[in-house]
C-alpha cells in the first residue's frame, strides 16, 4: 500500500492518544433571489481580543487554551439523555442554517478562499464549485493552485476527473463551513446538549454547549452559537482549536446562508471564505450531471488518501524490553466497511514492537466511510508512539 494518510497516536504515559487525521446552464427563479438582511442591523461577530468589542461587533475571545470540567455523577441537561438527541439536533439546526436539508429545491454555489499557515502567510488559494440537485445528483469542482478536480455524483456511483486525489482538511472545509456547517458535530458520538447564554462584552449569543454524557469525562470546548432568540448561526468552537465565524448573513429558501466565513486556528487566521455565487436552478440540464468518458468511477476499489474517524482504540502492551524506550510504530491497516480493521502490517519502528501493535490495532474500531451513502473499504496508515 502506498501514499497512505498518516494517523498519529501517541500516550500521555505509556501510550499518549490523540488521533491526527487529521461538490453552467443555472438560473435563478424569482423566489430564490436571496434576501439580504440590513447591514445596518447586523452585528458583526469575530475572533480577537475583548478590546477591540463595540456596539456593532461581537468580539469571541481567541482560544488558545481551554479548561475543562469532569461532570462526576452529572445528569444529562436539556434537551436530553443521548447521542440521538445530538442527531435530532443537527437535523433541526440544519433546516435553519446551510444547504445540508431534504427540504431544498436544486442550487449552485460557488466558494472562493484563502487558506493561511500559522505565519499568517496566503499559501492556497481556489474556488469550489457545486451544483446540487439531489444527494445522488450532482457536480463538485474543486479548482486551486495545487487541486483541480470535478465529482460527478449518480445513481451508478461517483466519478472523478482531473485530480484522483482527495480534497484534504482545507479544501473539504472550504465547502462544509458554508454549506454543512453542523458536519463536526455530527462525527461526535455520546454526547448532549446544554444550553446557554454566553456574553461577549456588551452583546449575548445563545449557545449550545456539547458535552459527553459518560460521568467523569472531561467536558470540552465545543458549541455552536446563535443570534439570541433565533436559530441564526453565527459562531462555532469545532474541531482542533477552529474557531468560525459567520457574517453577511442572507436567506435562501428560507435557510440562513453566511456570504462571509473566517476560521481562525488557535487565535491566528487559517481559512477566508467568500460566496460570489448562490442561486436556485429553475431548469435543469441533464447534461451537467453526466461524468465524461475519461472520468474515474470512485468507490469501486479500496480508497485511500481520505481522513476516516476513530471510534474505538487499544492500547498496545508492548516488550518489557522496550517499555523505558521511546519509538514509533507506522502499520499500514485495511479498514472494512462496517470500520473494523480487516489488516494491519507493521512496517517501521522497532521490530520487536511489531507483533504488539499489530496485534493492538486489529482491533481498533473506526466510523465507516461513505460515498453517496454507501460504505467503502480504505486502507490507511497509523502510528503507534511509546514515549
Amino acid at each position: 500500500m502506498t501514499n497512505v494518510p498518516s494517523i498519529s497516536i501517541e500516550s500521555q504515559k505509556a501510550l499518549l492518544v490523540a488521533v491526527l487525521f487529521s461538490t453552467g446552464g443555472v438560473f435563478a427563479p424569482a423566489q430564490d433571489v436571496l434576501s439580504a438582511s440590513d447591514p445596518t442591523q447586523e452585528l458583526r461577530v469575530v475572533v480577537g481580543t475583548p478590546a477591540t468589542s463595540s456596539k456593532s461587533v461581537i468580539v469571541v475571545p481567541a482560544e488558545t487554551s481551554w479548561t475543562g470540567s469532569l461532570n462526576l455523577g452529572a445528569k444529562p441537561s436539556q434537551p436530553g439523555k443521548d447521542s440521538g438527541d445530538l442527531t435530532a439536533w443537527i437535523r433541526k439546526e440544519s433546516t435553519f442554517n446551510g444547504l445540508h436539508s431534504e427540504d431544498l429545491r436544486p442550487w449552485h454555489i460557488v466558494i472562493e478562499y484563502d487558506q493561511f499557515d500559522g505565519d499568517g502567510d496566503n499559501i492556497h488559494s481556489g474556488m469550489v464549485d457545486e451544483v446540487w440537485a439531489a444527494p445522488k445528483k450532482y457536480r463538485l469542482s474543486y479548482k486551486s493552485d495545487n487541486l483541480s478536480e470535478t465529482d460527478y455524483a449518480t445513481e451508478q456511483g461517483l466519478f472523478r476527473v482531473g485530480d484522483q486525489r482527495w480534497p484534504n482538511r482545507a479544501e473539504d472545509q472550504v465547502l462544509a463551513e458554508v454549506v454543512d456547517p453542523f458536519s463536526y458535530a455530527a462525527t461526535l458520538r455520546g454526547f448532549q446538549i446544554r444550553n446557554v447564554e454566553r456574553t461577549f462584552g456588551p452583546h449575548a449569543l445563545d449557545c449550545s454547549l456539547l458535552e459527553p454524557i459518560a460521568p467523569g469525562a472531561m467536558t470540552g470546548p465545543t458549541q455552536y452559537c446563535f443570534e439570541p432568540n433565533t436559530q441564526t448561526l453565527r459562531y462555532v468552537r469545532g474541531f482542533g482549536w477552529d474557531q468560525t465565524t459567520y457574517n453577511d448573513l442572507t436567506s435562501f429558501q428560507g435557510h440562513n446562508v453566511a456570504r462571509d466565513v473566517v476560521v481562525t486556528d488557535g487565535g491566528k487566521p487559517y481559512l477566508k471564505l467568500h460566496v460570489t455565487t448562490i442561486e436556485g436552478i429553475e431548469h435543469l440540464d441533464e447534461a451537467d450531471f453526466v461524468p465524461p468518458t475519461d472520468a474515474i468511477h470512485i468507490g469501486e476499489k479500496r480508497l485511500s488518501g481520505v481522513r476516516p474517524k476513530v471510534i474505538t482504540t487499544v492500547f498496545p502492551e508492548w516488550p518489557g524490553s522496550l517499555r523505558q524506550h521511546h519509538f514509533v510504530v507506522t502499520v499500514e491497516i485495511v479498514i472494512g466497511k462496517d470500520g473494523h480493521v480487516a489488516a494491519a502490517h507493521a512496517v517501521t519502528g522497532p521490530p520487536e514492537a511489531y507483533k504488539a501493535a499489530e496485534k493492538a490495532v486489529l482491533k481498533w474500531v473506526f466510523q465507516p466511510y461513505l460515498v453517496l451513502g454507501e460504505p467503502a473499504e480504505l486502507e490507511t496508515r497509523v502510528e503507534l508512539s511509546n514515549n
